[in-house]
């Protein structure tokens, strides 16, 4: 069974907050908003690309406040805008996705996120509104259930700043530097003893360039993938970071040194690769279907 957000769900809020059976404004807002967030984001992150989406139908309304503790109730927006996609059907897949997200909080089994979202752009942008959402209430105890069915209800756990850290995969802007004649020089490094000398042997124009990491087997703890040709992605230095990027299969992974976000990024390839071949398509978004499906192509054996 499954929320169903055009017929409506509540909050019941307990504990210092709902002590009175009213909610002051200003949490209400905050509570009310980081819901819509978590929502939007879920719209965006599992609705197809390729379906004409309009996100002011996934905007939520207050629809009821009732007592016995605060007790606020949201519903989808009437205020429907049409396209060529099927509005109701995109919304059945948020409240899937939404009942999902809300059954890992009742458990306060945050890991599991990372099962449903194995690629880290998209795991990035839930856990950062799952996590506003569940500190929104400030502490007070919260229990989420559906308008229609009583029974489908779930209680928020503690959403931990550290379970929170080590879901995230830090992505960072690289700027680049606007320096005239900017360029990526090819050195030759010459030692004899002791002493060494550097000689620049070729200048290449820096735009359409890049340095790259191009591993062609990957090791991971006990396990080495074994790949057809090797997997280029960019590699660049963002103040102290260092960052390895693949766009083709959604994999970015930093670490303060090159070993580490090497490492990282190894770890992100085999989680990635693991778990999406564990998965049946009828499962994936179409998005995702394409990251399985190229990842598949790299890998020639798993050792």
């Amino acid at each position: 069974m499954e929320i169903d957000l055009e017929k409506g769900i509540s909050f019941k809020i307990e504990g210092e907050l709902g002590k009175y059976q009213t909610l002051p404004i200003d949490a209400l807002v905050k509570i009310a908003q980081s819901f819509q967030n978590l929502i939007l984001s879920i719209a965006k992150n599992d609705v197809s690309s390729e379906d004409a989406i309009d996100f002011n139908n996934f905007k939520i309304e207050l629809a009821d406040f009732k007592k016995g503790s605060a007790i606020p109730s949201f519903i989808y927006t009437p205020r429907i805008q049409h396209t060529i996609s099927d509005y109701h059907e995109q919304r059945n897949i948020v409240n899937s996705k939404l009942t999902q997200i809300l059954s890992i909080a009742d458990k306060g089994d945050y890991k599991q996120i990372k099962d449903y979202y194995p690629s880290s752009n998209n795991r990035n942008d839930i856990v950062e509104n799952l996590y506003e959402f569940t500190h929104s209430f400030k502490g007070s105890p919260i229990t989420i259930f559906d308008d229609e069915n009583l029974s489908l209800n779930f209680k928020i756990k503690k959403f931990k700043p550290e379970v929170k850290k080590n879901l995230i995969t830090k992505i960072t802007n690289v700027v680049e530097e606007k320096i005239e004649h900017s360029a990526i020089a090819r050195v030759k490094v010459t030692t004899k003893g002791k002493k060494s000398s550097n000689k620049i042997e070729e200048i290449i124009s820096e735009k359409g360039h890049s340095i790259s990491y191009s591993p062609d087997i990957l090791n991971i703890n006990e396990k080495q993938y074994i790949l057809f040709y090797p997997l280029r992605c960019s590699f660049e230095k963002e103040k102290d970071y260092y960052v390895i990027k693949n766009e083709l299969i959604d994999i970015i992974a930093t670490g303060l040194t090159i070993e580490e976000a090497e490492r990282n990024f190894n770890e992100e390839f085999d989680f990635l690769y693991t778990r999406l071949n564990q998965l049946d398509n009828s499962k994936l978004s179409p998005r995702i279907q394409n990251i399985k499906t190229a990842i598949n192509l790299f890998v020639k054996e798993v050792n």
